[in-house]
């Protein structure tokens, strides 16, 4: 097995700023820990030990966060590019000290790759490169194969969908042979255009993963990333489940479920302890959670600026962080400019559309008991909210406020900094909680989306529905107590 490799990190990351102004692409979250963090973990389960990180922008956070490796169980050095050597300079600079063979990854595709079965396919052909690839239907995006068996015939960088010559793609990680390494082109060069198109056929071998594959390149990549990745969770180690509300665990606005109510209790009963967290207010939550849920829970309202515990059906204030009047008239102001300039309808009442919770400013768009079928189908992916939310921040700035789109219709503005992200983190603190005892669940996670910053902090778990974490909490309930989940 090979126990080195070699994971191209030093992008730019200019396709997702304003994200990766201050953050490297590779720090950017995935549900709990950054992204390269999950790739590093993924060659670890294969036997990976030794793992160069080839990075240049901002690379002394990369360093900072990774060190030596071995809190993460591996042994990490540094291959720094000074100057921009393109991919195939970044890899030629990475091995000069190696004998190959060695993994060349790039750092910002998510997949469950088995590099143990990647390198049986190597061992069978000893080809130069040993390429993985991967089934899409957008072809034109990507390095496109066409292929005899294992035998890469042609290799077409970025052809149109209509020209492309299989549905094959790079997958984004190679075996690099000794022999391939020697014919790596000198000073700056592309592996794509410099390295790959210029082999012969049978130079390059194919392995082909069938499994999941996000890159996280741009903005819309990125956020299919956030939302349907999936990672290893062990259920044992977490003691405290905390969930999002609207979307998550009811419908807009709606009650919790009998059904609901019965895994929540069941979760309850075998340890965990459950915590909802919110942009509705702890009254709010107290009618849509607390009326059903007899067991003892906590309720962290309106972003977790208010920190309440039900047990035994008494309730208990821990703490609360209220907006200054004056705050709160000038984002009030704010959200009638949108109101008026989009000419936003509300089903209900005026009282409805904007609410006042004290430590949190809601706009819902169409009233908050608006019809729940008319509510999901007017902006199910977010895109008007996110413009009126870009506007917002135009009005406000962003030296005062937290703007997040939130729930079907919703959006949240609060002090900055008080996110859930904030929340978790002074439920933690309040409680004396680590943030790896912590599971969240919730249907916004990406970047815009009010349970976003959540996944910065502690192991997070995308939902689509609360019907769908219903059938993720059965499994909890009906699996061993200490098994990895795939989530």
């Amino acid at each position: 097995m090979i126990d080195t490799a070699v994971i191209l990190a030093g992008g730019l990351g200019t396709r997702l700023r304003p994200l990766t102004d201050a953050m490297p692409k590779p720090l950017l979250p995935m549900k709990g820990n950054p992204i390269l963090y999950h790739v590093v973990q993924n060659m670890k389960k294969s036997g990976v030990s030794k793992i160069i990180l080839s990075l240049s922008y901002k690379h002394e956070k990369v360093k900072d966060f990774f060190e030596n490796g071995a809190k993460f169980g591996v042994r990490i050095s540094y291959s720094i590019e000074q100057e921009p050597l393109g991919t195939g300079g970044a890899v030629k600079k990475a091995v000069k000290n190696l004998q190959g063979p060695v993994f060349v990854v790039w750092g910002d595709n998510l997949m469950d790759l088995d590099y143990k079965k990647l390198y049986e396919t190597y061992q069978k052909h000893k080809s130069p490169v040993t390429m993985v690839f991967t089934p899409r239907e957008d072809m034109e995006h990507f390095g496109v194969a066409k292929l005899e068996g294992a035998k890469v015939i042609s290799f077409v960088e970025k052809p149109k969908r209509e020209e492309a010559p299989s549905n094959m793609v790079n997958a984004g990680a190679i075996v690099l042979s000794q022999e391939g390494m020697k014919m790596l082109p000198e000073g700056k060069s592309s592996l794509e255009y410099d390295f790959y198109e210029k082999l012969k056929p049978g130079q390059i071998m194919a392995h082909v993963h069938n499994g999941q594959w996000f890159p996280t390149d741009k903005p819309e990549t990125y956020r299919k990333a956030c939302e349907k990745y999936k990672q290893p969770i062990n259920v044992k180690e977490k003691k405290y489940i905390i969930a999002d509300v609207d979307g998550t665990i009811v419908e807009s606005c709606q009650v919790i479920t009998p059904h609901m109510t019965e895994a929540i209790h069941k979760l309850i009963k075998n340890g965990k302890e459950v915590v909802f967290i919110s942009g509705a207010s702890v009254k709010e939550l107290q009618r849509m959670i607390s009326s059903r849920l007899k067991l003892n829970h906590s309720l962290l309202g309106n972003t977790g600026t208010q920190y309440t515990v039900v047990e035994n059906g008494v309730v208990n204030e821990i703490y609360n962080k209220p907006l200054a009047k004056a705050e709160r008239q000038e984002i009030i102001a704010a959200f009638e400019r949108i109101i008026e300039d989009y000419n936003i309808k509300t089903m209900t009442t005026k009282e409805d559309q904007l609410q006042d919770r004290e430590t949190q400013i809601t706009l819902s768009a169409l009233g908050r008991f608006a019809p729940l079928e008319v509510k999901k189908n007017f902006d199910p992916d977010g895109t008007k909210r996110l413009e009126w939310a870009n506007v917002l921040k135009k009005i406000l700035g962003d030296e005062k406020y937290e703007i997040k789109v939130a729930g079907t219709t919703s959006i949240d503005v609060t002090r900055k900094g008080l996110d859930k992200e904030w929340g978790i983190k002074e439920f933690a603190w309040q409680r004396g909680v680590s943030f790896k005892e912590i599971l969240f669940f919730g249907d916004k996670i990406f970047p815009g989306g009010n349970d976003y910053p959540a996944s910065k902090i502690v192991d997070s778990v995308a939902v689509s529905s609360p019907e769908e974490t219903e059938e993720i909490l059965k499994l909890f309930l009906n699996g061993k107590a200490d098994q990895q989940y795939i989530l």
